[in-house]
């Protein structure tokens, strides 16, 4: 008789289990709180990391006709001069709506034959293997996958030492209906002072925009964007702006997640609710798809559950704990580092970019699970 999982959270983490479970002949349900699969945001980047694990669970050649593929990574000063421009054609980066992402994977999980209960919300998980919904059930399982977000209830449930916090950034994302803005397969940060905006095709028709500021800076906080304000900053993209100011946006601030244990028992936490980080490497879903892979091959090759999810902790965490501790070096670097020292950022980025002391750190998530073991192929 297969083993079997449930589930809370039907977003990039919960899916992803459910598939990689499935796949390896578990009975699994997910429980979504939403009536429908829904993604908040725009786009998302997907680096080599969790490129490879969309690869290998099937979902990936899916999920690339609906995206765009990088060839470069541009960073620009106020102006519009290009400062810095990398290569990426030799790694794999792509950006996909967000939406489109947990689409495939709500598809290629039902494929695999997990079972995706809508407007179910969970409340609590149990130790001993069970999850609590709101409605009073009480679901005994193998294996519970806490997979519902920051802000997390069943995690608190758990371990109610875990803590959530935002951060003194704001971030106001807009998926914008042209390509107009961004024609070439190329992603550029723009910077001025403590203000960023990027622009990255993420569709045949749409386009990526998001625009960062401090959490203090009103006037780039405000709803719809401010095209004077932020024209006074980026002299150069006032055609961009007027068209950006009109798309749909969604305003967020960075958050951070410290969860002391990512397992009790028969639970596992995984996704935001286990290590949510600023986005600014770009690895909140890969580490997700990569830790999820990482849980899936730990369950298969060990037969006690508790015995597994030790295993997995153990050799997974210290690489989300790396990213997320740079992913807050480079907030803060964007964030706090003084105007009137703008001209030293270029050297700044190259030596991010090509000293491997330094890259090989902020990047690690990058090498994929070959980095600590795992293999994908």
């Amino acid at each position: 008789m297969p083993r079997h999982a449930e589930i809370a959270g039907g977003g990039i983490a919960g899916l992803n289990a459910a598939i990689v479970l499935a796949r390896l002949g578990w009975s699994v349900r997910v429980h979504e709180r939403a009536p429908e699969i829904r993604e908040s945001g725009a786009g998302i980047f997907l680096r080599k990391n969790s490129i490879d694990v969309l690869d290998f669970v099937g979902a990936f050649a899916d999920l690339a006709p609906k995206g765009v593929k990088i060839q470069k990574s541009r960073i620009a000063d106020r102006e519009g001069r290009i400062r810095q421009e990398f290569d990426v054609t030799p790694s794999r980066l792509h950006c996909v709506p967000r939406q489109a992402l947990v689409d495939v994977l709500a598809q290629v999980a039902r494929r695999a034959g997990a079972e995706i209960e809508l407007s179910s919300t969970a409340v609590a998980a149990e130790e001993e293997g069970a999850l609590v919904l709101q409605d009073g059930r009480r679901l005994r399982a193998d294996l519970v996958i806490v997979a519902d977000g920051a802000r997390s209830p069943v995690r608190n449930s758990l371990v109610p030492a875990a803590r959530y916090w935002e951060l003194k950034t704001a971030v106001n994302r807009h998926f914008v209906p042209t390509r107009d803005i961004a024609r070439e397969p190329f992603t550029t940060q723009h910077w001025s002072g403590n203000r960023r905006i990027g622009i990255t095709p993420t569709s045949e028709t749409h386009t990526y925009v998001y625009t960062v500021c401090r959490d203090t800076d009103t006037s780039g906080r405000a709803l719809p964007l401010d095209v004077d304000n932020w024209n006074e900053a980026f002299p150069s993209l006032r055609r961009e702006l007027e068209i950006i100011s009109a798309a749909p946006v969604i305003q967020y601030r960075y958050h951070l997640v410290r969860c002391p244990r990512w397992h009790r028992g028969r639970v596992a936490i995984i996704g935001d609710a286990a290590h949510g980080l600023p986005p600014t490497l770009g690895q909140g879903a890969g580490l997700a798809i990569m830790n999820t892979y990482a849980l899936g091959q730990c369950l298969d090759r060990t037969a006690p559950v508790e015995q597994a999810l030790d295993d997995w902790e153990r050799k997974v965490r210290f690489l989300s704990d790396m990213t997320q501790k740079w992913s807050c070096r480079y907030d803060w670097f964007t964030r706090e580092w003084p105007e009137r020292l703008d001209f030293m950022r270029p050297a700044i980025f190259w030596a991010f970019r090509r000293l491997p002391f330094l890259d090989q750190r902020m990047r690690l998530a990058e090498r994929g699970l070959e980095a600590i073991g795992f293999a994908t192929a």
